[in-house]
């Protein structure tokens, strides 16, 4: 694997989209479990969108945060990587969504944004760092809450076996193109929420059905060859996620809410 450098995401968030996937990843999200689920948790913790001071960290297109801007937060997004911010301008440009944009490293943080946010989150960043830069990020997410404040981090699940086994085949033919990238456990977390001094805090997940979609790609490339399909993106395909029992333990995604 490669090593995390700013170089390595410029590359990896050089590739633009067509404004077809921008639609089909921002109405998929939307009618994911996970986002359903965080919808749920910020209109119990503040009754409603409107004006909370929300920032992304480590963003990339910015999904979670469009959704947020879209029902009335006010929206940053920070990256340390040029083209990281490049694409989520084009992402909100196209859905006419209003941000800020902030580009610095998360280990790195200027002071001037600790206690100024209502809600921090990353969905894919903790996981891209090792040994004791792991509980600095996720205490990153806590410095810039305001009092009252939930930080909602999203990482890959270590118990999750459609990834894991995707994860090493790509590894094994050198087609791993993220980095290095370590999944979290519980255990993991909750140690670290000790270290930090973080005790309130829920664990929840995504869909975990969904997480067989990291075996599929191998199956759809091949229909896409035999068919000569290029384009699967359609999106009468988009329905509301139910969710199940088993997400919570055992889905891809495994996401921690701290409250501040």
């Amino acid at each position: 694997m490669k090593r995390n450098t700013k170089e390595l995401w410029d590359k990896i968030w050089k590739n633009e989209r067509s404004i077809e996937e921008d639609i089909f990843n921002l109405l998929s999200e939307e009618n994911g479990i996970r986002w359903q689920r965080i919808e749920d948790i910020v209109i119990k913790r503040f009754g409603t969108f409107n004006n909370l001071e929300v920032i992304e960290i480590g963003a990339g297109s910015g999904t979670n945060a469009a959704l947020m801007a879209k029902r009335g937060s006010k929206v940053t997004i920070l990256d340390y990587s040029d083209n990281a911010l490049k694409r989520s301008q084009t992402f909100f440009n196209r859905n006419k969504f209003q941000t800020e944009f902030i580009k610095q490293d998360v280990l790195s943080l200027s002071t001037y944004l600790y206690n100024k946010y209502d809600i921090s989150m990353s969905f894919g960043l903790a996981e891209h760092f090792r040994g004791s830069n792991r509980a600095k990020v996720i205490k990153a997410h806590f410095n810039i809450l305001k009092q009252g404040g939930i930080a909602i981090i999203s990482v890959p699940n270590r118990n999750n076996i459609p990834y894991r086994i995707y994860k090493l085949a790509c590894e094994i033919t050198n087609k791993w193109t993220v980095g290095e990238e370590y999944p979290f456990s519980r255990d993991e977390i909750r140690s670290i929420c000790r270290y930090i001094g973080i005790k309130d805090y829920f664990f929840f997940g995504d869909y975990f059905f969904q997480s067989f979609n990291f075996i599929n790609p191998f199956i759809l490339a091949k229909v896409r060859k035999i068919f000569g399909l290029k384009n699967l993106i359609d999106l009468k395909r988009i329905k509301k996620q139910k969710g199940s029992f088993l997400d919570q333990y055992i889905s891809y995604s495994l996401v921690i809410c701290l409250k501040k």
